[in-house]
């Protein structure tokens, strides 16, 4: 494995859901409590940024180059990159629940999944206090988005959603619970998921966060309060863990050339170490390739 280095010192305050684009060379990825979207074109190192005013947690590409699908508040948005346009596709849950959208990847099937979870974070960015012990606050789902704006629930009753990925078969699809240090398996079927079971639960490494998967079908974790990114064997089995100069790790993907970096974002650290380098980007090459990235499949 190569040595870990940072490749964008953003200081995000909670960096998420990183996105490669193979055909552009770039790399998207989201600061949730920053209500920002970033981009670091990885030929000339250039980075920017778009401001949004609410949360942005989560990017999926689309079958139309040039358009993002980009998770806001509680709706899904259609973003065009270079002129900034944003178009409004659908609202995935009523605000009356109190929650915010979280983690969310495009499907094999070209569908959307998103989690909900119970909103943290308040109008200027700030953390707000959430009792998880409260079943009340256990108020995420799991939705599956189709191309025409259909919203359909497929899981109820999470805390805080994290990860979703899928072996690369197609058959298995695998999501968590941050709050409950658990990630599920469930068969995956033409978009539809059935037969939740157990695939890693307890590890004293933090929690987990978002993942990538690479060709051989371990799903590489990242762990919030746990400074690593953990690579699960099919099995559930730990099968490495990579040590990361900061605390909290929140998500993770493929990308760069033959898809055989992986590109790491973190969020703002508790404590004092490497704190000049908390919520920035990160980059390994881990000896192993990715699998290319779903499209969000527009009409």
């Amino acid at each position: 494995m190569d040595r870990i280095r940072c490749v964008a010192e953003t200081g995000c305050l909670v960096g998420e859901c990183p996105v490669w684009d193979e055909e552009t060379r770039r790399l998207y990825w989201t600061d949730i409590n920053g209500m920002r979207v970033y981009c670091i074109d990885t030929p000339s190192g250039a980075i920017r940024h778009w401001q949004f005013d609410t949360t942005v947690s989560a990017l999926a590409l689309t079958t139309n180059p040039g358009w993002l699908l980009l998770a806001a508040g509680l709706r899904l948005l259609l973003w065009k990159v270079e002129t900034d346009e944003r178009v409004p596709f659908t609202k995935v849950e009523d605000g009356a629940l109190g929650n915010r959208l979280n983690d969310g990847a495009a499907g094999p099937g070209g569908e959307f999944w998103i989690g909900t979870m119970r909103n943290n974070v308040d109008s200027g960015g700030s953390n707000i206090e959430v009792d998880w012990g409260l079943p009340e606050n256990r108020s995420g789902s799991l939705y599956r988005v189709e191309a025409d704006g259909s919203v359909l629930r497929c899981a109820a009753g999470i805390a805080i959603p994290n990860t979703m990925v899928w072996s690369p078969d197609r058959l298995t699809m695998y999501t968590g619970d941050s709050i409950d240090n658990v990630l599920y398996a469930y068969d995956y079927r033409e978009g539809s998921i059935s037969g939740r079971r157990v695939f890693t639960r307890d590890l004293d490494r933090g929690v987990p966060d978002g993942s990538a998967i690479d060709e051989e079908g371990f799903v590489w974790n990242c762990r919030y309060f746990g400074s690593s990114v953990v690579r699960f064997a099919p099995s559930g089995e730990v099968d490495r863990v990579v040590e990361m100069p900061v605390e909290n790790i929140t998500s993770c993907v493929f990308g760069g050339s033959s898809l055989r970096t992986l590109f790491v974002t973190t969020a703002a650290s508790s404590g004092s170490e490497s704190a000049s380098l908390a919520g920035g980007v990160f980059a390994f090459e881990p000896g192993v390739r990715g699998l290319p990235e779903n499209l969000f499949r527009l009409p």
